[in-house]
């Protein structure tokens, strides 16, 4: 009875599996070639990586070529931007790519001419540090009197040397740091309106020279600040550098007569405007040089000059 049951039992049939196996070994196989196929000899050499790749690098001609290049054939441009507020500016940043104008000096490079390019880094938005310096160019424009919205900052503003700073900055004094509102407040603040009794206590330049804020009150740029002219360049959190500018094309900035300036809708606008350098000859018959300060006659305009003397008999 046993053996008879053991005959009647039904056996496993596995046939309908062998397609699926014979398929999961396809793809297997397939999947082990291609990937034999595909990944590179020297992969997993250092780690998960392919050290060609070190070979590949090295073999691909740079696009950025670095100042270095750049002062090889502009020696005296790279000298007068090396002393401006633009000397940690690379050349590239502002020409583009310079691999190809190296190769080839006929490849010319691009120029940073529109203002829409020099807004890239100072248009004013709240979300860059009040240190930066910053510009409402319509704002600007209405100040300087420059009517013609269409005008390009270096119709002013030098690319290389944007404020013509007559000393190298590098050189300038170390300065504490000088607090403006913009430094804890979002967006320009008018820093000539008064402080409330409980706002802190910070540190301007009216705290150590409180005879020339107060000269320069009664005299004709009251509306510009002292950093304006006096131009401060924040390095640590303690500190910066300060330049006293007396180079005329920083005054020539502002007063320098041009057709893009004044006389806006008719009527006169922005600071007075002078022929550069006919006014000297204008007000001399002596032969002056051009280079001369502004402020060796117009200094009774700023504030009271400052000497030793003058300190010492404070």
């Amino acid at each position: 009875m046993t053996k008879q049951n053991d005959d009647m039992k039904v056996r496993p049939d596995y046939r309908h599996a062998y397609p699926v196996l014979v398929i999961l070994f396809v793809l297997v196989t397939a999947g082990l070639t291609v990937r034999r196929l595909l990944v590179p000899k020297s992969f997993g050499e250092y780690g998960y990586f392919r050290a060609d790749a070190m070979d590949d690098e090295k073999a691909i001609q740079p696009r950025h070529v670095g100042r270095a290049a750049c002062v090889e054939c502009h020696e005296d441009i790279a000298a007068i931007h090396a002393k401006d507020v633009h000397a940690s500016v690379e050349c590239e940043t502002c020409h583009g790519v310079g691999g190809k104008h190296v190769k080839d000096n006929d490849v010319p490079m691009a120029r940073a001419d529109a203002k829409n390019d020099c807004l890239v880094c100072h248009r004013q938005l709240d979300a860059r540090p009040g240190s930066f310096p910053q510009v409402d160019w319509q704002k600007h424009y209405q100040f300087v009197g420059v009517n013609d919205p269409t005008t390009a900052c270096v119709r002013c503003h030098s690319g290389h040397e944007p404020l013509y700073l007559d000393h190298d900055l590098r050189t300038a004094r170390l300065h504490p740091l000088i607090q403006q509102c913009n430094s804890c407040h979002m967006g320009r603040t008018d820093e000539t309106l008064k402080k409330p009794d409980t706002h802190p206590k910070i540190f301007q330049c009216d705290y150590c020279h409180a005879d020339l804020a107060k000269s320069f009150a009664q005299g004709s740029h009251t509306k510009v600040s002292c950093t304006t002219c006096h131009l401060f360049i924040k390095e640590t959190a303690f500190s910066g550098r300060i330049v006293r500018n007396t180079n005329p094309k920083f005054c020539l900035l502002c007063h320098r007569k041009e057709a893009f300036k004044g006389n806006a809708g008719g009527k006169e606008s922005g600071p007075p405007t002078i022929e550069w350098p006919a006014h000297i000859k204008d007000v001399s018959k002596d032969a002056l040089d051009p280079n001369r300060p502004c402020v060796n006659c117009h200094q009774d305009q700023i504030h009271a000059l400052y000497t030793k003397e003058a300190h010492h008999a404070m």
